[in-house]
């Protein structure tokens, strides 16, 4: 290239604006704060629900600008981080990143497509784009949950009554219930008002049962077998799980777990006193079913294992495996009794207690979970290992007999009646005496564990039963159990409530006046006399505000039911209780409480957006694009749902919050297609035309780049498959850009030429960005007269007159040259020969003012020569040429 042509082209490339290198944005101290709050979400809602929704600790949340530059912060105990941009950052735009802490066990919970960023109680996904330029502050919400969380509003309730054998002349028919559905809000008299509940199963079909377990996938009720003074057995003995379908309300043997005990009842023998000692050692505790409904676990209380089945099956021969729950260091071996289970989070939590039975001693007594990893088939430790000598509330008030023993606290299990208490005689009939078993764990949505305590006693003691032996004398048994909170303590290891573990909620006024010594976060599992009410089964759906837990005495009758109490401030309503059964008396007559909670339903989707840098990379300062149709379309290529970008560019499909896909459309282990097809989106004036799909699947973060393939089709798609229920995916997000390349001509030619001389023109294209131009073409219409007009360049052509060139693709800030030569004409008088050449792209040109170029070459007459002239003033005469070039619109001609 010339001095003259690289001088030129160099003006033109300054004139156009581009330069050789791109800065970052500089820092910006003037921008505002970021305000970012992390929750644990439960109900599928969109909505942060302060009462039930904890913010999440611990949380990194990263804030980038357009530079890439970043600042990370970590969320505080209330869930929220502030992030300030200060002279770190600039460009006043950000994008907002939330990292999933716990990754396959957590998932982003439900969000809402947002019009703006001003309600903190929407939220936002977890990739979120704000404006704090100008000191604007921002405060936005997100989310993350666990699947297993959800519950539907007002779902069902099962426990089971349970029917005595005793008196044997007078035993509860087989057609008493067992089983019992009712919703979460039902209260009431049961006995009194039959529809307010529906039975499942019947005293025949499943005898004595505890333990209760909900397969959430295959909608069956399991059961487990129950060893109790004074029941009977189911048809399965008493290693019998049994299934019920609460739909058609049939119920059959699941299995039979193996080594339960062999003691067997015999009513007719002491009112069935020797069954007494088997309470709690033999036959089984509790069961739960995983979130996924593929493991059945149950624990026997004989052999003390932890059996585990497969619940996807009808029946089961066998179990899959079953696992020794370890002696954690009791006073003996045989004081270590294993019952309750809880599941959360992935792993099985199995409680028991250290009973003391072999010394007689409080200080022996210990409440202990263990954890167990169902991928590992292995326990991995320890989580609590609580004293259980703390005072409790017990059997007190006005008009209480001489010789009643209360029971204010737990008490070394025995074999017989106590004849004392805490040094005082136990002569009356009346007698609280509870003897703990850790019967039921449940998770607070915060983490903290709700523990069950049944009380073994009342379950081998029984209800105004006469003399049987002089160990046996006449008994009424209260029970005594508790509904108790765990939280964690500076080991990270739970520390239950009566232990100063957990804020005391007791008061004077809502524990009716007990011990001011007692430490209770649930006060309200009392009823007037009767301090500890509990029957050891609790419940928890965190999409309510309360804790049902079954209960002696829900309403001021005497029997058993079914009890709410506050999730936050552990008060319960009076007498606000669901009765089921007087069978008996104060004492345990019911079993465990299990919530029938759907599957957690799923959201996918989540933005449409600028990609203005074709990075296919979401850029803090790349805006959404609004207005545009995403359409769902099912394995079969049904379309299953529709929706449009909102003003932010976001999407989403789900049955819960935009509620524009039927749940049983959207469902994990299937397929989807999302797509971009509605064709008059693309058509002028619509909200996509002039924009392409982004590069697809760019860097390594699949939330924040496209996922969009057109894979040979017009309309860009991308594939979702989730995996298991509530495994939300917002990542489904399509980059689109609108490819401008601004192109620029310019044309070089000598300013004069003598009659017939070769004349040499030089046409240079060059794409000023900002991206690539995938092909342009150049057209000269050469000036008239010229003769034998050619070019090498192999991609031109010259016909009727005119060159034509194109190619690409051109770079930005690259450059092709054309070269064309041709013979000036020889004029009788001088002419300027006026040549314009034009460059026009695919991609829209956002400077049309630099598409036209034109050059001015003048050719003088061919002169009279007088014969006194020669010819070295001849040429003179001629003269040389000046380069000159003239740039001009498609309309008129300018100088340049």
């Amino acid at each position: 290239m010339s001095l003259a042509l690289a001088s030129a082209l160099s003006a033109s490339l300054a004139a156009t604006g581009v330069v050789s290198a791109v800065f970052p944005a500089a820092a910006d101290s003037g921008d505002g704060d970021a305000t970012i709050r992390v929750v644990h979400e439960v109900n599928a809602n969109g909505k942060w629900d302060q009462a039930l929704e904890p913010g999440m600790s611990g949380v990194t949340v990263v804030l980038t600008d357009d530079a890439g530059r970043s600042i990370t912060g970590t969320t505080q105990v209330d869930g929220t981080v502030k992030l300030t941009p200060g002279s770190s950052l600039g460009g006043g735009k950000y994008r907002v990143e939330v990292k999933n802490p716990d990754e396959g066990v957590l998932f982003p919970g439900f969000a809402s497509p947002r019009s703006n960023l001003i309600d903190p109680t929407e939220l936002s996904s977890n990739v979120e784009f704000v404006d704090l330029s100008g000191g604007k502050n921002v405060e936005i919400t997100t989310s993350f949950w666990s699947p297993e969380d959800y519950c539907q509003k007002n779902a069902m309730l099962v426990t089971a009554c349970q029917n005595p054998t005793i008196p044997p002349q007078n035993p509860a028919p087989d057609s008493n219930r067992t089983l019992t559905s009712f919703p979460y809000n039902t209260r009431g008299d049961a006995m009194a008002n039959p529809g307010l509940v529906s039975d499942l199963a019947s005293n025949g079909q499943t005898g004595t049962v505890w333990g209760l377990g909900y397969n959430k996938v295959t909608k069956q009720v399991f059961s487990a077998a129950y060893a109790k003074r004074g029941t009977k057995y189911g048809p399965g003995g008493p290693g019998a799980i049994y299934r019920t379908d609460p739909a058609t309300k049939q119920t059959s043997v699941f299995t039979k777990v193996p080594n339960p005990g062999s003691t067997g009842h015999n009513p007719n023998a002491g009112m069935d006193e020797a069954f007494g000692l088997a309470v709690g050692k033999e036959s089984l505790g509790d069961l739960d079913v995983s979130p996924d409904g593929k493991d059945l676990y149950v624990v026997n209380m004989h052999d003390r294992r932890l059996y585990r089945y497969d619940a996807t099956q009808p029946t089961a021969a066998a179990p899959k495996a079953s696992y020794p729950i370890k002696d954690p260091g009791c006073a003996a071996p045989g004081d270590w009794r294993p019952y309750g289970l809880g599941i959360n989070e992935g792993k099985v939590y199995v409680g028991g207690v250290c009973s003391a039975q072999s010394t007689g001693s409080k200080a022996d007594m210990r409440a202990v979970v263990q954890v167990f990893d169902p991928l590992t088939g292995q326990f991995t430790g320890t989580v609590m290992d609580q004293p259980l000598d703390f005072p409790r509330g017990g059997l007190t008030g006005a008009g209480m007999p001489e010789g009643v023993c209360n029971g204010e606290g737990w008490y070394p299990w025995t074999d017989v009646r106590p004849l004392n208490q805490d040094g005082k005689a136990c002569t009356h009939d009346f007698i609280q005496n509870p003897e703990p078993e850790l019967s039921d764990i449940n998770f607070e949505t915060n983490g903290d564990m709700v523990v069950g305590f049944a009380d073994r006693f009342s379950d081998r003691a029984g209800w105004a039963l006469p003399s049987t032996s002089p160990t046996w004398p006449a008994t009424t048994a209260f029970q005594g159990g508790d509904i108790n909170r765990a939280c964690r303590g500076g080991n990270h290891m739970f520390v239950l409530d009566g232990n100063g573990g957990c804020k005391n909620n007791a008061t004077p006024e809502n524990d009716g006046g007990q011990n001011p010594n007692v430490k209770e976060f649930y006060p309200g599992d009392n009823n007037g006399a009767h301090h500890e009410i509990s029957s050891g089964g609790v419940a928890l759906s965190k999409v309510e505000t309360t804790i049902p837990f079954t209960a002696m005495d829900p309403i001021l009758k005497t029997g058993s039911g079914v009890r709410w109490v506050d999730r936050t401030t552990g008060t319960a309503v009076k007498d606000d209780g669901l009765f089921l059964n007087d069978a008996f008396g104060k004492s345990r007559g019911t079993a465990d409480l299990e919530v029938l909670c759907d599957e957690a339903p799923l959201q996918i989707g989540n933005r449409v957006w600028q990609d203005l840098d074709e990075d296919g990379v979401q850029d803090p300062g790349e805006p959404g694009l609004p207005g545009a149709t995403v359409n769902l379309y099912d394995a079969a290529g049904n379309k299953i749902g529709t929706t449009v970008t909102n003003e932010r560019g976001e999407y989403y499909f789900d049955s819960t919050v935009t509620k524009n896909v039927k749940p049983e459309d959207l469902q994990y282990g299937k397929t989807y297609t999302i797509k971009m097809d509605n064709p008059d989106d693309y058509q002028t004036g619509g909200p996509l035309d002039g924009w392409k799909p982004s590069r697809p699947n760019q860097g390594d973060d699949d939330q924040v780049d496209s996922s969009g393939e057109t894979s040979g089709n017009p309309f860009p798609a991308v594939q979702v498959t989730p995996k298991g229920a509530g495994q939300n995916d917002h990542g489904a997000d399509f980059g689109f850009t609108n490819p401008k390349a601004d192109l620029s001509v310019i044309k070089v030619g000598p300013a004069k030429v003598r009659p017939g001389e070769d004349i040499e023109y030089q046409i240079i294209v060059t794409n000023n960005g900002p991206n690539t131009a995938t092909h342009w073409t150049v057209t000269d219409p050469l000036p008239q007269g010229i003769t034998n007009a050619r070019t090498s360049n192999a991609d031109c052509g010259i016909g009727a007159g005119t060159l034509t060139c194109s190619g690409g693709p051109l770079a930005v800030g690259e450059s092709h040259t054309i070269t064309v030569r041709a013979n000036a004409p020889i004029p009788q008088q001088t002419v300027v020969l006026d040549n314009c050449v034009k460059v026009t792209g695919t991609e829209p040109d956002p400077n049309p003012d630099n598409n036209n170029s034109c050059v001015q070459t003048e050719v003088p007459a061919i002169p009279v020569i007088n014969p006194a002239i020669g010819g070295t003033a001849t040429a003179a005469a001629l003269g040389g040429f000046l380069l000159i070039r003239r740039r001009r619109s498609s309309t008129s001609a300018t100088a340049v």
